[in-house]
């Protein structure tokens, strides 16, 4: 009979799946629940129990209790939005410290606001139909992924009695969805668009103590809330530039669309934050190629920076690329502080890489194979340089490059510790430029970009110099 009941009833399996947030990566206390709802009726009836609509940003949302060992609450009546993306189901994520815990209440809610589905309490009327009810123990670990599934059954025309709960709706408040982008208002950008949209992180407070932090795309984004409020206070965020402080009435934030999004500015100037460009062409430019199979050729004017170690079919030898640049720094003040310096390198075509590029080192840790971009710390001549007369380098604040494949042809490189005080704060290390060589060893084909010399302009190295004046 148990067994004809539970065919009859919803069971949904809710995985909380815990990770190190991007924004804690070096914290290994703390780790983010994100709900993951996807059926395993194989009659596929589920779908009765949430509303048809075929738009991608319908949402439902779980509302989630949780306490320590203690009994005290960490999560109460956590409202978390769950969106519908074709038949699966994911939800923003939670950060929690890592530790034991109980879950005590966990239900799932529509675009209305009503209850479709539930896990019963231990003791009531239809506990028996799951093998766990409520509460259900989980552990969380700093550094690991947790997972916990607790069973779901349809709500229909039960009462909130059946389920162990007191009531269903007293707590229930209906989402908010809005459509939001970022942007910078910047003066500096070659853009003919007056302001660019940007990431940022941007935190939504109601008028109670309610708030959650959303990760914003460089992009119209939707994040719903908890409704409720007729006035919410916007917080923004964005490393490099002062918080911004917004205040939006419930009824504009549910005028908006998608092709009429609240846009939110970041002043360029609010962490007084400058910047210039560089990118030179070849009477401008400084950069070379070296390499090991004509060690006193000049490869002044070769069109490609690259870091390659290819085979030569004909001479049945390894020949390994290496390259140098440098770029004129006179454009930025002499009284500026740099606060952060972009390398952006442009491919014509990319390289195949080797799959193994990531492998077990012989001591049972990583071995990692890439490139790297390191100080040289001696003169040198574009016209001039060669194998074997190559400057001096530093393997000291030394930039990695790891192997990539990406849907667009770039890729920006932060170099600022190389133009920052070495490890010892000696800020005597002269500074000649970057050299652009395999690491730790030449490997597979390597890596190859545009050069200064190359004759299409959006292939060329460019270097994006912030800083701050006095």
């Amino acid at each position: 009979m148990k067994n004809l009941i539970r065919s009859l009833c919803l069971i949904m399996l809710v995985v909380f799946a815990f990770s190190s947030c991007e924004k804690n990566s070096g914290n290994t206390s703390k780790g983010t629940a994100k709900f993951s709802v996807a059926s395993i009726d194989e009659s596929n009836q589920t779908k009765s129990a949430f509303a048809n609509d075929d738009s991608a940003l319908v949402s439902y949302h779980v509302v989630v209790s949780v306490e320590d060992m203690d009994g005290n609450p960490v999560l109460t009546d956590e409202l978390i939005p769950v969106y519908l993306f074709g038949t699966s189901f994911i939800s923003n994520e939670v950060e929690m410290p890592a530790g034991d815990y109980n879950l005590t209440k966990f239900m799932v809610i529509n675009v209305a606001g009503e209850v479709i589905l539930a896990t019963p309490v231990g003791g009531s009327p239809l506990a028996y139909l799951v093998d766990n009810p409520l509460p259900i123990s989980f552990s969380i670990i700093g550094g690991t992924s947790t997972m916990i599934a607790p069973e779901l059954l349809t709500v229909g025309d039960y009462s909130p009695g059946d389920f162990g709960y007191i009531s269903f709706g007293g707590q229930i408040i209906k989402p908010l969805g809005f459509y939001v982008m970022a942007v910078i208002d910047n003066p500096l950008s070659a853009s003919p668009l007056p302001a660019m949209p940007t990431t940022a992180e941007l935190t939504v407070y109601d008028y109670g103590y309610w708030h959650y932090t959303f990760n914003l795309e460089a992009a119209v984004n939707y994040p719903i809330v908890r409704g409720g409020s007729d006035v919410y206070t916007f917080l923004l965020e964005k490393e490099g530039y002062q918080p911004q402080y917004f205040t939006f009435a419930a009824s504009e934030l549910a005028a908006t669309t998608k092709d009429n999004p609240l846009i939110l500015t970041i002043p360029w100037d609010s962490g007084g934050w400058q910047a210039v460009k560089l990118q030179p062409g070849p009477d401008e430019g400084k950069d070379a190629m070296i390499s090991n199979l004509e060690p006193d050729r000049n490869f002044g004017d070769w069109k490609f920076f690259e870091a390659t170690f290819i085979t030569e079919p004909v001479l049945t030898v390894m020949r390994s690329n290496n390259s140098l640049i440098w770029f004129d720094m006179n454009a930025v003040p002499k009284s500026a502080t740099i606060k952060k310096v972009t390398l952006r390198l442009t491919y014509d075509l990319p390289l195949i890489w080797d799959s193994t590029v990531i492998s077990p080192g012989s001591n049972g840790g990583i071995e990692w194979y890439g490139a790297v971009l390191q100080k040289i710390i001696e003169p040198w001549e574009e016209k001039t340089v060669t194998w074997n007369n190559q400057p001096k380098t530093t393997e000291v604040n030394q930039v990695f490059i790891t192997p990539f494949i990406l849907n667009c042809n770039f890729i920006t490189v932060d170099v600022t510790q190389l133009f920052m005080p070495d490890q010892t704060g000696s800020t005597n290390t002269p500074n000649y430029g970057m050299f652009f060589r395999l690491w730790p060893t030449e490997w597979v084909e390597g890596f190859r970009f545009g050069s200064s010399d190359n004759s299409d302009v959006n292939l060329r190295p460019e270097l994006t110099v912030y800083y701050t004046l006095p």
